[in-house]
């Protein structure tokens, strides 16, 4: 955090979380975990774990969003924070904060929605349903970059992602282990068609903006036309490379495509 002086706070723990959007989910996540460990004698985290009957029976509605910031152990949470940091960081540095943020959420309550569905009188917590939904993007993003399972074994993030929805399925199938693997598989369905339908809605957009552009008459409005015109370009720009990254993967870009992106989303960060 900067002060009236532009410089930076001398305390780490404040320089960390304001930073960006995907530090402050993780400092939410350990407060919380703390709050559990402090206020163990009460009970204070079956307030927020997500009871599906609850919800409905009760309307106890804060827990679609609560149950993600409640973790079993520091096992728990230290997995799924590490995931999280390693494939949110470049997320959240090509979409900006905002869309970052809203993806996580929408994961999340995908995880939610399959424990009604799956797990109606189980308990659920964790934040695993937006890390899987997180990792899902990730692959999306850059399907040929190797993940190094227990830092040896390579593995392409894409075939990574499948390989871990085929198991959380066939688990899920087998009984009850204690782990809410369909909340995982809800993570990943979410992330799946929040990615689709925003990457159609911007197809969409772009070829009603065509069409309106080959219409003979057109009225124009005079305001600002330079600054008007370097944003269409730039958001064309950005548009191209988001397409290449999905058929081609992140690591294809040319050093000026990776500039411009990172430009466009720190721009995005302050608007």
């Amino acid at each position: 955090m900067n002060d009236l002086y532009g410089r930076r706070s001398s305390n780490p723990i404040i320089n960390f979380i304001s930073k960006n959007v995907l530090n402050k989910i993780i400092a939410a996540n350990v407060v919380v975990f703390l709050l559990q460990i402090i206020l163990y004698k009460i009970n204070f985290e079956q307030w927020l774990v997500l009871h599906p009957e609850k919800v409905l029976t009760r309307g106890y509605i804060w827990q679609l969003f609560t149950y993600m910031f409640i973790h079993g152990d520091i096992l728990h949470i230290g997995f799924n924070m590490l995931i999280i940091w390693m494939f949110g960081t470049q997320l959240e540095r090509i979409w900006g904060s905002s869309q970052f943020l809203k993806y996580y959420f929408v994961c999340g309550l995908g995880g939610a929605l399959f424990s009604f569905i799956f797990s109606y009188h189980s308990i659920i917590l964790g934040a695993s349903a937006a890390a899987y939904g997180i990792l899902l993007a990730y692959a999306v993003l850059f399907p040929y970059n190797q993940i190094y399972i227990l830092g040896i074994f390579p593995i392409r993030a894409r075939t990574l992602v499948i390989v871990l929805a085929i198991l959380e399925f066939l688990r899920g199938m087998g009984g009850q282990d204690g782990i809410a693997h369909f909340a995982h598989l809800g993570g990943l369905a979410a992330g799946l068609i929040y990615i689709n339908s925003d990457h159609r809605t911007s197809i969409f957009w772009r070829r009603i903006k065509s069409l309106f552009d080959s219409f003979p008459v057109k009225i124009k409005i005079k305001k600002d036309d330079d600054n008007e015109n370097f944003e269409g370009n730039s958001r064309k720009k950005v548009d191209s490379i988001l397409d290449k990254i999905s058929k081609k993967g992140y690591g294809n870009l040319t050093e000026t495509e990776k500039r411009i992106l990172e430009q466009y989303s720190d721009d995005n960060k302050h608007n």
